[in-house]
């Protein structure tokens, strides 16, 4: 049994290195709780909501019904502010908003949340299919301008775009296999 445990806290621990390895910067101290909110109205925020409760990490999502704002953010109880981009037209159609909106409406959260001392993590979750078209590279050129942490599952870089785009502007990049393993590189 001690074997087992060992083993599994050597394998969390190569996972976690291997997630930061060929980083383009220092990854910045960041803590829970979380709040989690989507640039774009697709179901981003509450898979990473979901697989950070599911590890056991303090993490709240926003509703499309009501999306966080930079007049909602709780800067008392959170410490931690991540928007995850990729759009979802039908999901805009129904809050009754576009692209341009969303972008706005994140960005003034981020800047509400950075002005507090709050990290900002720009997270793609989703896969290659949130970054098809126009709005999608408009949500995540916005947001992952602002983010302090780009944060992505393997699928939403087969064509290495995010491992470039760290590069290039100095962001750490952690990268998990699929958005069941987000929680695992959450403290």
């Amino acid at each position: 049994m001690k074997k087992v445990v060992i083993a599994a806290l050597l394998l969390t621990f190569l996972f976690v290195s291997a997630a930061l390895t060929g980083t383009a910067a220092e990854l910045p101290a960041f803590e829970g709780p979380y709040i989690v909110t989507t640039c774009g109205q697709s179901p981003g925020a509450v898979m990473v909501g979901m697989a950070a409760k599911r590890a056991g990490v303090d993490a709240e999502y926003d509703s499309s019904e009501e999306p966080l704002t930079a007049e909602t953010l709780d800067t008392d109880t959170y410490q931690t502010l991540i928007i995850t981009t990729g759009t979802s037209m039908k999901g805009m159609g129904a809050a009754g908003t576009d692209v341009d909106k969303e972008i706005e409406r994140c960005l003034k959260a981020a800047e509400a949340a950075k002005a507090a001392g709050m990290v900002v993590i720009g997270a793609h979750v989703e896969g290659m299919e949130r970054r098809v078209d126009s709005t999608d590279e408009a949500s995540i050129e916005a947001i992952m301008d602002v983010a302090d942490i780009i944060l992505i599952i393997e699928n939403s870089n087969e064509d290495g775009y995010f491992t470039e785009y760290a590069a290039e502007h100095q962001k750490p990049l952690i990268v998990v296999v699929n958005a069941l393993e987000i929680g695992s590189v959450l403290p």
